[in-house]
């Protein structure tokens, strides 16, 4: 049970607003979100004065029944469409190539039919800064040309025609990945009366490409499988049986995703990952010679430099015979925090890590503001001119830094993947599927660029969105809703 407390806003107050301890700060901030409608990034929460701190929660301070939650903060302004209208490169003069490679800012991809699911799929997966420097490695290494190394290569062929810095068509073509799609697996081979492409599931598209690049990369280079390195996910299940409790058994499995189920009583993603994680399962008990209920428990052993999650949104409907989907709005956070999820032995390490960077962090901010004192207190000096010697070497020397550590990875050295070192994660990609059931509806990818904006990759269509655009992407309707969530490792405080 959770402990209830009273939140101030304005003239309004809200009394027995129960609050989960062991929850994240975002998961409260979402609660007051569907009271006020004051969206969580324009939250500020403070108790006895304190003000609350994402990254620390309710660790700081010290809450009792009917405690005084004050909260400040404004509703923003409903979803629009952008003030600027993204111009298409097909809509330029053909006849002029530095128009099209100057105005193209991001590149779509061509739907031939029902391949909106390989479409987002792609889009999702270009947000992978080190996949295609490991695919150019497999590229030019491997002489190969089974079923895991095709899908590779085509992959890559696909996500370089992407790259608007390289002169290519407005919109990229799949139909080379999804030929191989549907080599390897049939079933995206499946035509409807009409003869075209069945709509297929995207996870499934998602879980066969990542395996099948599991495998082209396999044995190569030695140490971990880079597809591991940045998806995997290991797991140590602990079942115990519940008619003889002292039958305990206990694995260790890998995934390349974390499930978040969608429960009755389920309104956050870290709700529903914590439910998926916490289940009962019947399988055999050696103790009494058949099938029992076991409570199994499971807990992250280590971390991947990428976390994707699925939303469970579809369930098999027996009586219509197709996957219907749960239409329940479900919050999720732009920063997700998975130490709880964590084993004990990995929750340590974390911390470790975490308080370094908070001591590294303030260290900074106490520097920056030293310096900021000591500007205020010193008389400006006139700037002299610069040497134009001086401004030449500083030049040179810095394009000779950047050619030294422009393309770290060649043929011969690995990639460096990313890490999660201290268990947080920032949103960089939200699948989403519009429709009500698993084979029909519409899927698109919202990506997060390296400068902070968000892109809606509708097919061959691209739009600048906000992050006021991604909140809506909660469901509980028609509109789109996320189905799969791409986070990325955020290892600094800065």
């Amino acid at each position: 049970m959770g402990t209830k407390v009273s939140v101030k806003w304005d003239k309004q107050m809200y009394r027995d607003v129960e609050v989960d301890m062991s929850a994240p700060l975002e998961l409260f901030k979402t609660q007051l979100w569907t009271l006020t409608g004051v969206s969580p990034d324009r939250q500020t929460l403070m108790v006895k004065g304190k003000k609350l701190r994402d990254d620390t929660g309710w660790g700081s301070v010290t809450v009792k029944p009917n405690t005084m939650v004050l909260m400040m903060g404004t509703t923003g302004e409903l979803i629009s469409e952008p003030a600027e209208k993204i111009v298409f490169a097909e809509d330029l003069d053909q006849d002029d190539p530095d128009a099209l490679n100057q105005l193209v800012v991001k590149r779509g991809l061509q739907n031939f039919g029902n391949l909106c699911y390989v479409n987002s799929t792609v889009q999702c997966l270009n947000q992978i800064d080190e996949l295609q420097p490991v695919l150019d490695q497999l590229k030019s290494s491997s002489s190969e040309n089974n079923h895991p190394v095709q899908l590779a290569k085509a992959l890559n062929s696909l996500l370089t025609s992407l790259d608007p810095s390289i002169p290519a068509p407005a919109s990229g073509k799949p139909l080379a990945l999804f030929n191989v799609l549907k080599t390897i697996n049939p079933v995206f081979a499946e035509q409807n009366q009409m003869g075209m492409n069945k709509q297929q599931d995207a996870e499934e598209c998602w879980s066969l490409i990542l395996s099948q690049l599991a495998s082209a990369l396999q044995n190569r280079g030695g140490g971990e499988n880079p597809v591991d390195q940045m998806f995997g996910i290991s797991m140590k299940e602990t079942s115990t049986n519940q008619e003889s409790t002292d039958e305990v058994i206990t694995v260790t499995t890998k995934h390349r995703l974390l499930r978040c189920h969608i429960g009755n009583k389920t309104s956050h993603l870290f709700e529903g990952l914590k439910e998926s994680l916490e289940e009962d399962v019947e399988r055999n008990s050696e103790v009494l010679g058949r099938d029992a209920t076991f409570k199994q428990i499971s807990k992250i052993e280590k971390l991947p430099g990428y976390l994707a999650v699925q939303m469970v949104r579809f369930r098999w409907k027996a009586a219509e015979s197709v996957k219907a989907k749960i239409l329940k709005s479900i919050s999720f956070p732009f920063t997700l925090d998975v130490l709880d999820l964590c084993s004990e032995d990995l929750q340590a390490k974390l911390k470790v890590r975490r308080n370094e960077e908070i001591k590294k962090h303030d260290e900074a901010v106490a520097r920056a503001q030293s310096q900021v004192d000591a500007d205020e207190a010193r008389t400006p000096e006139p700037e002299k001119p610069k040497d134009a010697d001086e401004t030449m070497d500083k030049a040179s020397s810095s394009a000779a830094d950047a050619s030294a550590n422009d393309g770290e990875a060649t043929a011969e050295s690995p990639v460096k993947i990313i890490t999660s070192e201290t268990g947080v994660y920032e949103l960089v990609g939200v699948l989403t599927h519009q429709g009500r059931i698993a084979e029909s509806g519409h899927y698109v990818s919202w990506c997060k660029d390296k400068d902070g904006s968000w892109w809606q990759f509708d097919d061959e269509k691209v739009y600048q969105r906000t992050e006021e655009d991604i909140r809506k992407l909660t469901g509980g309707g028609d509109w789109h809703m996320a189905y799969m969530l791409l986070y990325k490792a955020r290892n600094s405080y800065d």
